[in-house]
């Protein structure tokens, strides 16, 4: 029986560091080889969202679009499904608190 392993390589950089934080990929885990899919940074995060009137999202989105909704503080937002499957990270702000919105 034939094993594949992909290996999602995912780190967070020190704040001070000017490059990005590479994490070793292993030849084999258990035998098997291991394929690199994605390189750090292949999907990018929506770092500044930007968002429509409800009536607006009315004539954008289709009847039965699926949203994430997040409310916090009085503030609410729904953010598309289709999107965060796009980018799978949105880095918000509620009033002075930071949101990360994951799908």
């Amino acid at each position: 029986m034939l094993a594949l392993a992909l290996v999602f390589l995912v780190a967070a950089a020190p704040v001070s560091a000017r490059e990005p934080l590479m994490l070793p990929v292993p030849d084999a885990i258990d035998g098997s080889r291991v394929f690199v899919a994605l390189a750090p940074d292949a999907i990018r995060a929506i770092d500044v969202p930007t968002f429509v009137s409800g009536a607006a999202a009315d004539r954008q989105m289709v009847g039965d679009e699926h949203v994430l909704g997040v409310r916090l503080g009085g503030i609410a937002r729904a953010y598309p499904l289709g999107h965060l499957s796009a980018h799978e990270i949105v880095n918000d702000r509620f009033g002075d608190t930071p949101v990360v919105v994951t799908w």
